[in-house]
């Protein structure tokens, strides 16, 4: 029988109570993957913050994703990406996008992969630490309207 671990809702956390960080750590100890979901909208400023890696946790990202709600349209030549404040991630679309981003025709609604951020090209994975963070980039302009989630494929790494 499958080893079945709740996936937690870790989106919805926007304050790390004590202990956060054992509990998510905890349940993902022998590196079970997990969806983080990661919500923003056409108005999602550019870098913002869409997530922060909790004190203690080493975060492997496999893979990004769009999950396209409603599709993004609008602007001039609009793309957007993903990236971290990670300095090895910190160029606007080395998590998501690429270099020049993922334009309207990508984002229509549904899981699109979207182009693969820079990173996945030289070594096929994101390590991301305690306090670094998930940014949202706005690459060329700004969509005007759209919205949907950054679909994260994540495991926990051991810290021992």
């Amino acid at each position: 029988m499958p080893n079945t671990i709740p996936q937690p809702n870790l989106q919805a956390i926007t304050s790390y109570p004590a202990g956060i960080a054992q509990a998510v750590s905890g349940m993902f100890e022998q590196g079970a993957a997990f969806w983080l979901t990661l919500p923003f909208t056409s108005a999602t400023a550019d870098a913002a913050v869409l997530f922060t890696v909790p004190t203690g946790i080493r975060l492997v990202v496999h893979r990004a994703l769009w999950d396209i709600v409603l599709a993004m349209t609008g602007g001039t030549s609009s793309a957007i990406g993903v990236s971290s404040s990670n300095a090895g991630y910190n160029t606007k679309g080395d998590i998501l996008g690429g270099a020049s981003g993922d334009v309207a025709a990508t984002l229509t609604a549904g899981a699109k992969a979207g182009t693969a951020g820079e990173k996945y090209a030289s070594n096929g994975a994101v390590i991301l630490v305690g306090g670094d963070t998930v940014r949202f980039d706005r690459i060329t302009s700004a969509f005007t309207a759209g919205n949907g989630r950054v679909q994260l494929h994540c495991s926990v790494l051991p810290t021992s």
